[in-house]
């Protein structure tokens, strides 16, 4: 059966014999008609290679398949043409006319309640339905794929040779009667996209070459309101299966869904978080904006928005990470939810979000990781704004003093200590980015006189203290403090440092609240006020749990990071009472908090020091759009 006038083709669609040819005058001779079969059997041939090229690509030719190909199965390194090319090495044509005025889908979206996109591909007639929400985001409500067997049974039941002659292949098997062809499609289409007033059809075209498939395009095109062709799309990773879904539907859904992609946003992205007022501490919503509406993605494209958000007063619980579409009302409504993450933020913490834009409505978190709630979990935003605390109350300014030891075994060992407190320090002066909320200041101890080391002048025990300062000032105002090597283990001059503190005129000056931190960063404890068995007595008979019980008086919450005993028990009975002293000692100086060297960061000091902020009303469920402090 050869190509009627209207197909308006030069090549018929079951041999591949060219339908016109150089005219020849006479009768033709017999070396003309074996000339002629010989070039109909050769187009034969071609054909149906040029179809099994389609139906197998990169395979081979399956054994059904080889079989059936005119002229038998290629032999040795004859050429298999590309599935695109068809004999006398023309290419096969898109010329399909687009239907209708041809408008951009984005426009369609704008215009229509509901789109259906119907794609006639090697695997069967496939349906996709999408509808639009108020803010642009595509759904897809239904997708439907019908094998190529139930809608013509005339087709082959094996997979191979039904492809093979939706290429256009003939073969050795009987051909597809090409107007029954189109009747089936035509009533696939009658059942499967009914006619409605407010929906309108897109059509996917085949890839160039199928002949079977571009009839069914056609009959779509002809028989019902196709506003927009497209063309086909070339080779695209599948996305992973959605729980229900089948192959073949699955597949077709994720051809349109990166289509829908490539749609513009017709609303702002946007992350919504909680922001204090920093004068009263009111607690207000805010949206951040992550993809701007406008934003349009090429195919196979992806943008990304990073933000730094903070963690409120507790960090206990997971903070909801709303993406919505659009800027919602005060109530929480009039922006759809887009997702939703869980990610748990240490309190007063930054955490540094990255988000990537897949399409329109389709945005993950790619860092850190996250919670997501299942998708059947409904996320009611206007309820988590109903729950937002009334007020963040701050927390009084924050006054530390530290006091460290610097005499060591080594240098290592007080450079250690003193590259704590800097580091300490430097957090503070990072949460302090206004200004007056810490202050700080160190007073530095040696050894006793009568065990001083070389390194020290004689009669040397404290520095000068420093008080009062911004955080950020510290590392600079201890700069110049010297180490020294000590000669003994059992007791520093501790006492004359908490002696000191407990004297300071900064300490007891002033009427602002505050709360107030002593931090012990040594090795040795102090010494007593009377000898102590074998541990030497202070010479200036200096108390040190008499200059404890002052700082306690005066409001101080005293923490102690002292250096962990190391090595055996001592093997005398003196080393043994010097240790339990030791022990006693670093237990009453640590009663309000330890910190363990090795284990317990400036991080953790920072998480211990810190004074607490209150909420009045329940724990705020977003993350904060700026540093509480």
């Amino acid at each position: 059966m050869c190509a009627t006038p209207e197909d308006r083709r030069d090549v018929c669609e079951v041999c591949g014999w060219r339908l016109h040819d150089d005219p020849v005058l006479g009768e033709m001779t017999a070396a003309d008609l074996a000339a002629a079969e010989t070039a109909l059997r050769a187009a034969e041939r071609t054909w149906d290679l040029r179809a099994a090229a389609l139906a197998a690509p990169g395979t081979g030719d399956p054994p059904c398949l080889a079989a059936v190909i005119r002229g038998g199965p290629p032999q040795g390194d004859e050429a298999r043409r590309p599935g695109g090319v068809l004999p006398g090495g023309r290419s096969a044509p898109d010329d399909l006319p687009a239907a209708g005025p041809g408008a951009p889908l984005d426009e369609l979206r704008h215009s229509r309640a509901e789109l259906s996109f119907v794609e006639c591909a090697p695997d069967g007639l496939h349906l996709t339905r999408v509808t639009f929400t108020e803010a642009g985001i595509p759904v897809l409500r239904d997708a439907d794929s019908t094998p190529w067997r139930t809608v013509v049974p005339a087709l082959d039941a094996d997979a191979a040779l039904c492809r093979f002659q939706l290429a256009g292949g003939n073969g050795t098997i009987p051909p597809v009667d090409r107007r029954a062809f189109d009747d089936a499609v035509r009533g696939w289409l009658t059942l499967s996209l009914p006619a409605d007033p407010g929906a309108a059809a897109v059509l996917l075209r085949p890839a160039p070459g199928w002949e079977l498939l571009r009839r069914a395009a056609a009959v779509v095109a002809r028989d019902h309101a196709v506003r927009l062709e497209l063309p086909a799309e070339r080779t695209a990773p599948a996305e992973p299966a959605h729980p229900g879904e089948a192959p073949a539907r699955r597949v077709a859904a994720d051809r349109v869904r990166r289509l829908l992609r490539t749609l513009p946003l017709l609303a702002d992205h946007t992350l919504l978080l909680a922001r204090a007022d920093r004068d009263t501490g009111a607690v207000r919503p805010h949206s951040h904006v992550l993809f701007p509406a406008g934003s349009r993605l090429a195919p196979g494209e992806t943008a990304t928005a990073e933000v730094t958000v903070y963690g409120g007063a507790t960090g206990s619980t997971p903070l909801h990470l709303p993406v919505l579409a659009g800027t919602p009302a005060a109530d929480g409504n009039g922006a759809p939810t887009v997702t939703v993450h869980r990610l748990k933020v240490g309190a007063l913490e930054p955490a540094r979000l990255t988000f990537v834009l897949r399409g329109p409505g389709e945005v993950d978190l790619l860092a850190p990781a996250s919670e997501r709630p299942p998708e059947q979990t409904f996320v009611d935003v206007p309820r988590l704004l109903s729950g937002l605390p009334r007020r963040m109350v701050r927390p009084p300014r924050l006054d530390l003093l530290f006091t460290v030891e610097l005499s060591g075994a080594d240098l290592a060992e007080t450079e250690e200590r003193l590259a704590f407190v800097r580091d300490v320090a430097a957090l503070l002066a990072r949460r302090d980015r206004a200004g007056g909320a810490v202050r700080v200041g160190a007073v530095g101890h040696y050894d006793h006189a009568d065990y001083e080391s070389t390194w020290a002048k004689e009669g040397t025990l404290l520095r000068a203290p420093v008080v009062a300062r911004p955080p950020a000032e510290l590392p600079r105002a201890l700069a110049d403090w010297a180490p020294a090597l000590r000669r003994q283990d059992t007791v520093s001059s501790l006492e004359d440092a908490l002696h000191a503190v407990a004297s300071l005129p900064a300490v007891h000056s002033g009427t602002a609240k505050a709360c107030r931190v002593l931090l012990i960063v040594g090795r040795r404890p102090p010494a007593p006020s009377r000898q102590h068995g074998v541990v030497r007595a202070c010479p200036h008979g200096t108390d040190w749990r008499a200059a404890l019980a002052r700082l306690k008086t005066d409001g101080f919450r005293v923490l102690a990071r002292a250096d962990p005993a190391t090595g055996p028990p001592p093997p005398d009975a003196a080393g043994r009472q010097a240790r339990r002293y030791a022990a006693e000692a670093w237990r009453a100086l640590g009663a309000d908090g330890v910190l363990r060297p090795g284990t317990d960061s400036a991080q953790d000091a920072v998480r211990a020091l810190d004074p607490p902020w209150r909420q009045e009303g329940p724990e705020c469920p977003f993350a904060f759009a700026a540093p509480l402090m």
